[in-house]
């Protein structure tokens, strides 16, 4: 019988699971909103206090999994971008460069991987989160790919205008923040991170066509799954079902749904794939009723299956989502079990 998170979560990845599925909603932000006492723009410098909060979300919540973070924005600001937290939550000023050479790709320095910004925040963070685990819960060190982080380096709109004005350029500047990425993911390893959690919302099929994606995003999330030597999580915001099998290709070991993809279909075009989703952040955890997240979480339990499946919230759990709502998403997966 699996005794630990960290079991549970290599369970899913073999597809022997023993007593039910992992639960991983993806709760960086919304731990930090609502387990800490301090504002954010305070709290994401300070890695114990983030730990703080991961720690008290889980005893309380019951999930499975540590998430490193407070906010997602620790990459673009060590390459220079300003961070403003607001009201409404985090936002980064892009650099005011246009590329229009290789040549101008000198005005974009690399980062020190352990050294710059808020990055010795995010290794310090993952050292108390891994200590307290023990290695029995995992992990879960956050990087976006290539792609997404360069989408809030530069101006999105100018990267978007490379892909058809000058497309080896723009691979060449990928390249270069493929690099950074593949030593902030070591840096990330060797701090005890057990499982590496990859956002790439840019590279959505609302955004871009399944032929960019090939030429684009999937030599460098290829690139991190060969040299980064942990599981590693892929998740891709919208409607991947035109690019699912392109990024299966990756080679990562867990797809992360939205949620408006249905399961069933998914598992239908990926067979042999890791799933990873996909409870609606939105309608049900943020402003259904408890029985609307009972109702979506056993959905998930029953088009997901209960091999190669990992319970997760579509996207970002939103700072607004009470306790509560949070709570009924973990008890029903885990009286539901393996079901029928």
């Amino acid at each position: 019988m699996t005794d630990s998170c960290m079991g549970r979560f290599q369970d899913a990845l073999r597809g022997t699971p023993n007593d039910r599925v992992p639960i991983i909603p993806m709760i960086g932000g919304w731990a930090a909103a609502n387990f800490s006492d301090v504002p954010l723009s305070k709290l994401a410098q300070d890695p114990k206090r983030i730990a703080d909060a991961q720690v008290r979300a889980m005893e309380t919540v019951g999930h499975d999994a540590f998430f490193a973070y407070a906010d997602p924005l620790y990459i673009p600001e060590a390459f220079g971008c300003r961070v403003r937290f607001t009201e409404t939550g985090p936002l980064v000023d892009a650099l005011p460069h246009s590329i229009n050479s290789i040549e101008d790709l000198e005005k974009i320095p690399i980062p020190d991987a352990r050294r710059a910004r808020r990055l010795p925040v995010i290794l310090e963070l993952v050292k108390e989160l891994h200590a307290y685990g023990g290695g029995d819960i995992p992990v879960l060190g956050a990087l976006e790919g290539a792609f997404t982080s360069t989408t809030r380096i530069l101006e999105a709109d100018q990267v978007m205008r490379m892909i058809y004005k000058n497309p080896l350029l723009l691979e060449a500047l990928l390249d270069r923040v493929n690099g950074f990425l593949l030593e902030f993911g070591r840096a990330l390893i060797e701090s005890g991170a057990t499982v590496l959690f990859i956002p790439e919302p840019s590279a959505s099929a609302s955004m871009i066509s399944p032929a960019m994606f090939r030429r684009f995003v999937l030599p460098r999330l290829r690139s991190l799954i060969n040299e980064l030597k942990v599981p590693c999580m892929l998740h891709i915001c919208g409607d991947t079902a035109p690019t699912l099998q392109v990024m299966q290709e990756t080679g990562f070991q867990v797809l992360s749904l939205d949620q408006c993809m249905d399961l069933s279909k998914s598992r239908d075009l990926v067979p042999e794939a890791v799933l990873g989703g996909n409870v609606d952040p939105i309608n049900s955890l943020l402003l259904g009723t408890r029985e609307q997240v009972v109702e979506d979480t056993l959905h998930c339990l029953r088009t997901g299956g209960k091999n190669h499946f990992i319970l997760m919230s579509g996207c970002g759990v939103p700072p607004g989502t009470s306790i509560e709502n949070l709570s009924a998403m973990v008890e029903t997966a885990i009286d539901y079990g393996l079901g029928a």
